[in-house]
Parts: C-alpha cells; sequence; structure tokens
C-alpha cells in the first residue's frame, strides 16, 4: 500500500513541475545594426516576451528565416543563449547574425532604402527550443513589425 501512495505522489509532484504554458513572442522593439557588408549583417534585436510560467527558460536552436521589407534575406542565428526570465514580460536584447542567400542581390539596394527612409519592415519567422531542465519544447513564432531605424 505504501508503494502506491509513494508512487502516487511522486506522480502528482512531477506532474505540476511539468505544467507548461505558451511562451509568447508579444513583439520587435528595436534593431541596431552593428555591421553590414555583402556577405551578411550582424544586429542586436530588442525582442518582448511572456513567459507565463514559474520557472526560467533557455531558448536555443533557432530556425529563424529574416525578412526586410518582405524580401526573404536568410536565416538568422543566435551569438548567444537567450534566458527568459519566469513570470515575466520583458523586452531582450537578442545579438544574431544573418549570412545573406547568395541568390539575393536585391538585398542591399532594399536595404539602402530603410536607411534612407529610415524604417524597415522586419518580418521574423520560425521556430526555437525552450529548455527548462531536462525538458525541451520546439514552439513557432511568426511577427513583422516596422522599425524606426533613427
Amino acid at each position: 500500500m505504501t508503494k502506491y501512495l509513494l508512487a502516487l505522489l511522486c506522480t502528482a509532484f512531477l506532474t505540476g513541475c511539468l505544467s507548461y504554458r505558451e511562451v509568447e513572442l508579444v513583439g520587435i522593439r528595436s534593431m541596431k545594426l552593428t555591421h553590414l557588408d555583402t556577405k551578411g549583417f550582424t544586429a542586436t534585436v530588442g525582442v518582448e516576451m511572456k513567459n507565463p510560467n514559474g520557472y526560467k527558460i533557455q531558448v536555443k536552436d533557432p530556425d529563424v528565416d529574416l525578412s526586410i521589407n518582405g524580401i526573404g534575406v536568410g536565416k538568422a542565428m543566435l551569438d548567444s543563449n537567450v534566458v527568459l526570465k519566469r513570470r515575466s514580460t520583458e523586452v531582450y536584447r537578442v545579438p544574431l547574425r544573418v549570412n545573406f542567400q547568395l541568390d539575393q542581390a536585391g538585398i542591399l539596394p532594399g536595404l539602402a532604402t530603410g536607411f534612407l527612409t529610415g524604417s524597415i519592415k522586419l518580418g521574423v519567422k520560425g521556430t526555437v527550443v525552450g529548455k527548462a531542465g531536462f525538458v525541451r519544447k520546439r514552439f513557432p513564432f511568426s511577427d513583422e513589425q516596422a522599425i524606426d531605424l533613427r
């Protein structure tokens, strides 16, 4: 009888620890270009994220397609891991690197137009892995926002 009671308590305890609520990408709040050349660029993007869970979540293994003014520019790669604080909605500074796709010769004129007008439309779509302890979950996201470059 005590074995069954112990098993029931362990199951209840583990089930409570594993409750998960979806992390939400609230929006892109800023973008600071740190380097640009014909091969790609590096930037720091301010991303507002909401983590309603009672534990930190480490964001890793991104598969992110980036577009600027509706033109696909390539895959974005994180330069460092991002850790979402528990029960919070915050803007996280995300350093990323983008290597231009070889077939996208029109990217630089589009960026130049954005710099002249003072804004670009930045689109992100993809998935990332959220990790908390031993539990991993891949979740999709998508957002498109106008970014003021001034």
